[in-house]
């Protein structure tokens, strides 16, 4: 049976000379692996150059009772993006965003918040014009919220430990290392409660950038089963860098 998707691309990955493997977050059942035809020319109706990171697709897939992997049969874009593509610093943070969405979204079930909450911040990325070297840190203290693992700090108080193991405000410190001493602690706390709005107002340097994204991905690390360690962020500080 042919069913319709709209989807948003996480990652490609090579299945044979002619075929790619492509990992798609959809509103209609969550995250789903698709065979996509490795396609390069106009007048194809699949087209691989689609399939780019984070790419917002509506297609069709024949879904056949037993085949772990459906094909796609048509697919287009709903939403373009008009400058995440051409833009070094924006495509550079999309491929890590999408990267870490590949390995956090894992449901097989319809999630529709989830998804209004990945398309609308992926359109306010690619049309802001300044102010968004920040956004993949403010994007993934938000997503915390959407999959389930958002730290219980409502007892924190200013001089608290963070202990990122536990996702809990601590008067003392944790008996283990995986914990905020108070001044980091303080700026997490804050972090965690931006805005896209207000992300502009972060103003961090190319070090703490750097040392709250390992922050957070630390915590996606201890909370999530066999997350490994980004590939795409090593791009992301000769980026910054």
């Amino acid at each position: 049976m042919t069913e319709k998707f709209d989807g948003i691309v996480l990652r490609t990955l090579k299945y044979s000379d002619s075929l790619m493997i492509v990992d798609v977050y959809t509103r209609q059942r969550g995250r789903i692996s698709f065979l996509a035809p490795v396609l390069r020319s106009r007048k194809s109706k699949v087209r691989s150059v689609l399939f780019q990171p984070l790419s917002m697709l509506t297609f069709a897939a024949s879904c056949r009772q037993g085949r772990q992997l459906s094909r796609i049969n048509d697919v287009q874009p709903y939403a373009m993006y008009s400058s995440i593509p051409f833009n070094v610093v924006k495509s550079s943070i999309a491929l890590f965003v999408a990267e870490m969405l590949s390995y956090t979204l894992h449901e097989e079930e319809r999630n529709d918040a989830l998804f209004d909450f990945l398309d609308s911040s992926f359109m306010l990325f690619d049309n802001l014009e300044h102010g968004y070297a920040d956004f993949h840190i403010v994007f993934l203290s938000q997503l915390l919220r959407h999959i389930g693992i958002y730290p219980n700090l409502e007892d924190y108080a200013p001089g608290a430990f963070v202990d990122l193991m536990q996702g809990l405000a601590s008067p003392e410190q944790p008996l283990h290392a995986h914990f905020l001493m108070p001044a980091e602690a303080h700026f997490f706390v804050e972090l965690l409660s931006t805005s896209f709005d207000s992300m502009h107002t972060l103003s961090l340097n190319r070090e703490l950038r750097g040392r709250f994204l390992a922050i957070l991905i630390e915590y996606y690390r201890l909370h999530i089963p066999d997350f490994p360690n980004p590939k795409s962020l090593d791009v992301l500080k000769e980026l910054f860098d």
